[in-house]
């Protein structure tokens, strides 16, 4: 009766842990699948400038006038106010900060993104570099033009400009020929694609006392630029080796294509950069513009295109400026170097590091709506579709329940072999 009772539950415990053990192994077999909750393509996460070795002022730099007069900068007459203070710079938060403002342009965003937007990439400090991503830090093509030039053309004296309304017919003639040029010059391949249209050079832009934007043109031809300001295309021209001013009240950032052509009307260099708007200088009486917001700007960043039929390999970025959500377009609509937009939304990788997925972008700002192109500037390496590059961390929680599971095992089989023991003492006679 005794030896029945022990097989019995011999046979018990070799069924109860057999379950127990089964349990352990399944969910860490399920963790993986468990720890990918971003497999839909769906997230809620939130040096070189180009030819020139001296830079034109930057949004983010000392004030114009603080020493001497900035590019272009016209003296205050008798009448007119004070200059701004020599510490309030378009952008006012150093070199590296990209022009701040919301943009009055199709998809524009009302206010800057920042940490707080929903969706954001959160504290700029808290960053990490994820040594477990395979990232490319391509060099952007940047428009350029020999030394000497720019110097002769950075030395002369900036004119005012007026920007003209572009008719209906101009834009669509326009726009043809430059997507003609777009499309011939872009290269793709089964690895790699980029865009013959380049990133405006930075350098080639700066600002004058009263927070207006000066370009500089270091072509013998005029360079025309078109923009989107005020429900329109806007067109101005920045005469042959030479600088204009451009006074643009509306504040916010606007994206511009800039057109370089030979002496038959053939463009040679088309480039896409942006600008901060809110710039004029004061009339008799009228108080100075207001110094432009800052945006948030985060440095060395991983970018990755997602699109429909595109997949790219994560490249890094020497900066991310954040102008907030745009839900005419879709995600935020980001700069990358400050110049090129882009739209999508923010993630993480696997290692904790952010990282920003293009959905759309625009070649042509001002003339076009934005697409699912390749980048300006940018040349990004294909992947395929399925490749999984910036999946996120396992869930916390999985690893310590396996470990509880085994544990949980242990135990209970420890404990039914001590049970048996102890009932063996007892029966022996």
């Amino acid at each position: 009766m005794n030896e029945d009772r022990i097989t019995v539950y011999r046979r018990s415990a070799l069924a109860l842990s057999t379950v127990v053990i089964t349990s352990a192994l399944w969910m860490g077999v399920a963790a993986p699948a468990l720890a990918d909750p971003y497999d839909d393509g769906g997230s809620s996460e939130s040096g070189d400038s180009g030819s020139s070795d001296q830079p034109a002022d930057e949004p983010g730099g000392e004030a114009p006038g603080a020493d001497e007069p900035g590019p272009g900068a016209d003296e205050p007459g008798p009448e007119a106010p004070a200059e701004p203070p020599a510490d309030e710079a378009p952008g006012g938060g150093g070199a590296d900060e990209a022009p701040g403002g919301g943009a009055d342009e199709p998809g524009a965003p009302e206010a800057p993104g920042g940490p707080a937007d929903e969706g954001g990439p959160g504290d700029p400090d808290s960053n990490v570099t994820d040594p477990g991503v395979d990232a490319d830090s391509p060099e952007p093509n940047v428009a350029e033009a020999s030394q000497e030039a720019f110097d002769e053309a950075h030395s002369a004296e900036a004119v005012d400009v007026e920007s003209t309304e572009a008719s209906e017919s101009e834009v669509t003639e326009v726009t043809e020929t430059l997507e003609s040029f777009e499309s011939s010059t872009t290269t793709t391949s089964s690895s790699t694609w980029s865009s013959g249209v380049s990133q405006w050079n930075s350098s080639w832009t700066g600002y004058d006392n009263w927070y207006r934007p000066v370009f500089t043109n270091p072509y013998s031809t005029p360079l025309q630029m078109y923009y989107w300001y005020d429900d329109a295309t806007r067109l101005f021209e920045v005469p042959p080796m030479g600088r204009a001013v451009l006074t643009a009240p509306d504040a916010g950032v606007y994206n511009f294509t800039a057109v370089n052509k030979d002496p038959s009307g053939k463009p040679v260099t088309v480039s896409t950069g942006s600008f901060t708007g809110g710039g004029y200088k004061p009339a008799p009486g009228q108080p100075p513009p207001a110094k432009p917001a800052p945006i948030s700007t985060f440095k060395n960043v991983l970018v990755q295109l997602k699109y429909n039929d595109k997949l790219s390999k994560p490249f890094r970025v020497n900066t991310v400026a954040d102008l907030g959500d745009d839900p005419s377009v879709g995600g935020h609509r980001v700069l990358l170097d400050n110049e090129t937009p882009v739209w999508g939304t923010w993630t993480k990788t696997a290692g904790g590091e952010r990282l920003f997925e293009v959905t759309s972008t625009n070649q042509l700002p001002g003339l076009t709506q934005p697409s699912q192109g390749p980048v300006a500037g940018y040349q990004v390496q294909l992947t395929s579709s399925e490749q999984t590059t910036a999946a996120p961390a396992k869930k916390a929680w999985v690893k310590p329940v396996i470990i509880v599971g085994a544990i949980a095992a242990v135990l209970v089989i420890g404990g039914i072999a001590f049970f048996l023991a102890g009932r063996r003492k007892k029966t022996t006679p």
